[in-house]
Formats: C-alpha cells, structure tokens, sequence
C-alpha cells in the first residue's frame, strides 16, 4: 500500500526550475511578444516545442530522475490493496466445452450483429481503463460535482482500477490459464485482442468490476442498476471479442468489484461527510462574500481542505505565505494587475479562456494523458498508473488549495471592482490560492515525470492555465501563481511516490 512522503522545502526555495513558469506581470498581461497571449493555444504537441515566444528556453528538470518501469505489475505497490495478491481467486477449472462452444458462437454471429464490433470498441479498444475514466468525467459532469470534489472522485475510481489490474494480472501470472485463442484453434478474436498472456481473471472485467462498485458510492442518484449494466455489457464485450472464457470474466468482475469496496471504504473515511460550523468565519473588508450574479453561500466545499490527503503529509505541506494585506500597496498592485488584464484582453486570450472553462484541467489534462499513453502505447497495466498518479496528485493539490483558501479567506476581484469585465463568473468560494492553477500545475508536474519528452509542452500548459483566470477576471495574478507553485510542489510529492511504487 502506498505512503505519504515527507515534502522537500519547495515553498521557500524559488530556485526551483519550476519557477521558470511562474507568472510576470507582462507574461500575464499578454504584453510579451508583441501583445499576443502568454502561449500558444492549450494543445499538446507530444514533445514538439510549443509555437510561443513566452516558453522557457529551458523545460524544468522534473524528469531527470526518471527510470524506466518493470515488466512485472503485480509486484508493483497498491493504493487500497495491502498487495497485488490479497484477493487472488482460487484456481480455475479447465474452460468447459460449453464456454468454449459460446465462443464460436458469437464468432459467427458477429457478421449479423455489426453492433458488436462498436461495443467491443468501446470497451475494449486500448487499455482497459481509458473508456472508464472518460465515464468517470461524464459522470462528474453530469451530476455537477465542484473542483474538489471532482478530483476526489476522479482519484477514488482510477486508484481502483489501477488496484484492480494490478490483482488481475497477479493472478493470470499465478493460475497461467491460456486465453482461448491458444486452445481453439478455430477462434479468431477480434483485432487487438491479446491473445499471448493468461485470461483468467479478465483484466478488463476487473477494471469494469471496480469501476461499478466506485461509481455506485459517488453517484446513488443514479439509476438503480445503471452502473452494473455498464459493466456486464463491458464484460460481455470481451466474450463478442474473443479475447476470454466466460469463467473469466466472471471471476474478473467479482475481483474487481472486492477492490472497488476497498476504495469505497477509504471514500467513506476520508472526512468528505463532515458539517461545516461557520461560527468563526471572518468578516469585513477584504474577506471573501458571495459574489454576483448567484450570490451562493455557503461557499462550495468549505470543507475540502480537512479531507484526507493521498500522499501529502500535512493538508498544510506546500501552503503558501499569505497573500497582500487588504488595501496595501501590494495588494492595489494586485487588482490594478487584473484590471489592466481584462481591459486589455485580446480574442485569442478570450478563445483560451473559453477553451480551458469547457474542459477544466480534470478533462484537459485526462486528454493529455490519453494522448500520450496512445503515443508510447502503454498497456493496460502502466496507462493505469499514469492515470491513478494523476488523478491523486490533483485530489491532493485541490486538497492543499482548499487548506489555504479557507485559511486566508480572500475577496474575489468583482467585490473589490464590481465594474470588471467578467468573462466568467466567479467561483463560489475565496480567491487565494487559484485551485484551477493548482490542478493543472499537478497534473502537468506528473506527467512530465512520466512522459520527458512532453515535458516542456506540459508545464507551458500549466501555465497557460493558471494566466488565464487572470485574463477571465476571477483571480488576482498572485492567487494563479501560488496555485501554480502548490501543483507543481504536490506534483513533485507524487512522483516521488512514483519512484518507489516498484515501477520504477
């Protein structure tokens, strides 16, 4: 089971070649290069250098530590499982005649149900966890889940997907079970099936297993059974697919949903259910009130900064200084920055601005991932971790952002200018730090660790993401800079977890 790691001095030690992609003032202004925006649009190029004059000349050294993983998974270290084989099934039966026979059968019904070749596809075409994942965001979406909350969501389900491969293949390793394509010579499973490992468990049955098992803690106002539907179907596919026995998949659900309630027991403890007592709230000028046009209070998850961090050691680890003091004339040079920000905003940084509201950096960086996991063409097993160290390290950065917002308390720009050209309304909730900044800047500092030759790519990104809440009107220039910093530092942390999780 993974551990927290004790953070270096980061906060204080602006040495940091991160801190080559901190914020300027003309950077921020679009003032650099001619007036255009800080960076190009937010598009990954895979290692291509992005088309701005604003990007370091030096990509910050996240990688340089960076070893190559082993070949064995199931000897890598788990989140919720104490090891790979905790839940190793019992050893098989052989196939019976009866399965073997029901894959044939499906074989030559494939030419007359063409819908088949789509269902495989959607579960099954790349690693097994990649179709679950993007559901995991549709799902967010579709029942409104704020920052924090999102995050946790996001790392809950891939950390159990990733337990899930893990116990899968331990135990193909250990019963050896051929797939079927190695004992009927007559079957002929779909393309990309791999047919050269053992199939028992079914590896995408597990992932789909815990994917139900996550899915029907977080979302209970969905419909009854919606998600164990999704995973019979995304089992069935791999009967269509020639790819397992029935017994298979079978045996990989009921794994896979034994990881899923471990997952879902560590969401039930990590404090996300508390009440919030705002008795001791802070008042007056400067601090934090609802903003228009909902004027919603409470503020949205006050509580997310108390909840239960994956690998930080303290939610208060990499929390910034305090912002200006109210009315300073630091603090002045903060609101003029952003005024000077929205009325001098261009259409390319409007379009940015616009691009990174749709996607947020849960779906931003999700695509990024996908990217680079189809272009080093990663199985199973390592695009698992790629996404789990993801999504842990953003559910951490948000979890430090949160510590600090409700800390600090600070206004949003509209309360100390009501006038400001708003591109977006502001969030419900303080200003400092930006926790969008923070998000990006982790999943940016993970991916660098994982993929060196994006490195460049992804924190120019991260940058740009953090920028542009300035250009919106949301954040004063200091809150996207110390979120930025916050990401990269639980960014760090967690590849630092990387590299003794037994891949690496």
């Amino acid at each position: 089971m993974i551990r927290t790691v004790e953070p270096r001095a980061w906060s204080s030690d602006r040495s940091d070649a991160a801190t080559a992609y901190a914020l300027d003032r003309r950077r921020l202004l679009g003032l650099a290069a001619g007036g255009g925006a800080a960076l190009a649009a937010a598009r990954l190029h895979l290692g291509a250098p992005l088309a701005s004059a604003s990007a370091p000349a030096s990509a910050p050294a996240f990688a340089s530590a960076r070893q190559a993983t082993t070949g064995d998974p199931s000897t890598w270290r788990t989140w919720h499982l104490a090891s790979a084989d905790e839940l190793r099934p019992a050893a098989p039966e052989a196939p019976t005649a009866a399965e073997a026979d029901e894959l044939l059968d499906l074989q030559a019904k494939r030419m007359d149900k063409p819908e088949t070749a789509a269902l495989v596809r959607r579960w099954g075409s790349g690693p097994a966890v990649l179709a679950w994942a993007e559901e995991g965001l549709a799902l967010t979406d579709e029942f409104g889940f704020p920052g924090p909350r999102d995050a946790r969501a996001q790392a809950l389900l891939r950390t159990a997907m990733y337990d899930a491969v893990l116990a899968a293949l331990d135990a193909q390793d250990a019963h050896g079970r051929p797939a079927p394509a190695a004992a009927e010579s007559t079957l002929e499973p779909m393309a990309g099936v791999v047919t050269d490992r053992p199939s028992f468990p079914s590896e995408h049955a597990a992932v789909a297993g815990a994917a139900a098992a996550v899915f029907a803690e977080l979302f209970p106002e969905a419909e009854a059974g919606r998600f164990a539907a999704m995973a019979e179907e995304a089992a069935e596919s791999r009967l269509w697919a020639g790819a397992n026995y029935r017994s298979d998949v079978e045996a990989g659900l009921a794994l896979g949903r034994a990881v899923g309630e471990r997952a879902v027991a560590h969401g039930k403890d990590d404090a996300s259910v508390e009440e919030w007592d705002d008795s001791d709230r802070p008042t007056g000028p400067g601090y934090w009130v609802p903003t228009p046009p909902a004027l919603i209070d409470p503020p949205v998850e006050p509580l997310a900064g108390t909840w239960q961090a994956w690998v930080l050691p303290s939610n208060d680890a990499v929390r910034p200084a305090p912002p200006p003091a109210y009315g300073t004339p630091l603090w002045r040079a903060e609101l003029e920055a952003v005024q000077e920000a929205t009325r001098n905003r261009t259409l390319e940084q409007e379009r940015i601005v616009d691009y990174w509201a749709n996607k947020g950096p849960q779906g931003a960086y999700t695509d990024f991932a996908l990217d680079l996991i189809e272009r080093d063409g990663l199985d199973t097993a390592h695009a698992a971790r790629v996404l789990a160290l993801m999504s842990v390290a953003q559910a951490d950065a948000l979890i430090a952002v949160w510590d600090a917002k409700f800390t600090f308390w600070t206004s949003r720009p509209i309360t100390e200018d009501p006038d400001l050209d708003m591109l977006l309304p502001s969030p419900p909730y303080p200003a400092y730090p930006s926790g969008f900044s923070a998000s990006a800047g982790a999943a940016a500092a993970v991916l660098a660790h994982l993929f060196p030759r994006a490195e460049v790519d992804l924190l120019s990104s991260a940058a740009e993401a953090a920028i542009q809440r300035c250009w919106s009107g949301i954040h004063y220039p200091i809150d996207d800079d110390a979120g930025l910093q916050m990401g990269y530092q639980t960014g760090r942390l967690v590849s630092a977890v990387a590299r003794q999780d037994g891949a690496a």
